[in-house]
């Protein structure tokens, strides 16, 4: 992601440079120039903008309203989990889905602190799997997406070495750009979505419904 961070003038290329230098992201404790470095892009990046959604407004009041706010297919609320939030921790909703049965004192939480021990370091293994059965793969990422961005996925494709079928372009949605599409042999397709972020559905959801009802369409560039 820090390269991703870099090339969308959101850190300094110095920093960066310090990044790709002194940190490793596979040890325990990293060196103090890397740790520097992380704290500076904290700074920058992570507690100043939405990194979900790079150039997205921020959420500015939270607050709950005792009316429900206009909403709109086009323009993404930043306040939406807030709402989500409220809503699914209300006792009458939580009974009508059967949930918190066990009566829990605190509240759900949308990212919870999981302690997952076994999890896979990597899921190429699982890709190279499913496409050696025959099953189509499909990956896309939003291009404003900086938590998990295109770049890292992009970086993730490169290590299965496969063979390029259909080299990058764009594909198209209302005459519009929609996206930029890679076919890679063995039945790979990697696809961005312009101007979405990490939920790209609720950011982009014309672009979102077009990639996944149109996906032989956009095989061939157009919808």
């Amino acid at each position: 992601m820090y390269d991703f961070f870099g090339t969308h003038a959101l850190i300094s290329y110095d920093n960066l440079r310090k990044i790709r230098r002194y940190c490793d992201f596979s040890r325990a404790h990293e060196s103090a120039e890397c740790r520097h470095s992380l704290l500076k892009t904290d700074a920058d990046v992570w507690n100043a903008i939405d990194v979900y959604n790079i150039y997205g407004p921020l959420c500015l009041d939270g607050n709950l309203t005792s009316r429900p706010r206009k909403t709109s297919l086009m323009n993404f609320d930043p306040c939406s989990d807030y709402y989500v939030y409220a809503y699914l921790n209300r006792p009458d909703v939580q009974e009508a889905m059967h949930a918190n049965v066990t009566k829990l004192t605190y509240d759900w939480e949308p990212c919870g602190d999981f302690n997952w021990v076994d999890s896979a370091s990597t899921i190429l293994p699982l890709l190279k799997e499913l496409m050696e059965n025959g099953l189509r793969v499909w990956l896309f990422s939003g291009d404003t997406d900086g938590r998990v961005p295109f770049t890292s996925t992009q970086y993730a494709i490169n290590k299965m070495k496969l063979p390029i079928k259909t080299e990058w372009y764009p594909w198209f949605y209302g005459g519009e750009v929609g996206g930029y599409v890679q076919v890679y042999k063995g039945d790979l397709t990697f696809a961005t979505v312009r101007g979405a972020g990490h939920m790209v559905p609720s950011i982009q959801p014309v672009r979102a419904s077009a990639l996944i009802s149109h996906t032989s369409s956009i095989a061939n560039a157009e919808v």
